[in-house]
């Protein structure tokens, strides 16, 4: 299941599993993380996995339409692993474009720590 609840220190966390998908294949994973944040009524913690994965054109143009309308105003912290090279350049349009504020870890034990610290 790519988009499912974690739990650490006692806060909820979604995390969405990223892991491997190339090009297009994430892209049903953005929407299913998007479906379960409408559910939301309060702001909440996202940790995105994307290691051995490479996103598409298709996948960036998804992301930041999803991350203006949904992610962002529904996010209180979110984190990323996984993002090397190049990629780090597409996270910091992301961000810019979708003013969500994706903020990148090397380890997930790195970013689930920042996500519960208030």
């Amino acid at each position: 299941m790519p988009v499912k609840y974690i739990y650490h220190k006692g806060k909820t966390i979604l995390y969405c599993d990223f892991r491997n998908q190339i090009g297009d294949e994430g892209i049903q994973t953005l929407e299913d993380e998007a479906k379960e944040i409408r559910t939301w009524t309060d702001k909440g913690l996202i940790l995105s996995d994307f290691r051995g994965g490479k996103a598409s054109t298709e996948f960036m143009a998804h992301a930041k339409k999803l991350g203006k309308e949904v992610f962002a105003p529904m996010t209180k912290k979110a984190a990323a692993i996984g993002i090397t090279g190049v990629q780090k350049i597409l996270l910091q349009a992301y961000n810019t474009f979708s003013q969500d504020k994706l903020v990148l870890f090397d380890t997930e034990e790195e970013a689930k720590e920042w996500l519960v610290k208030d």
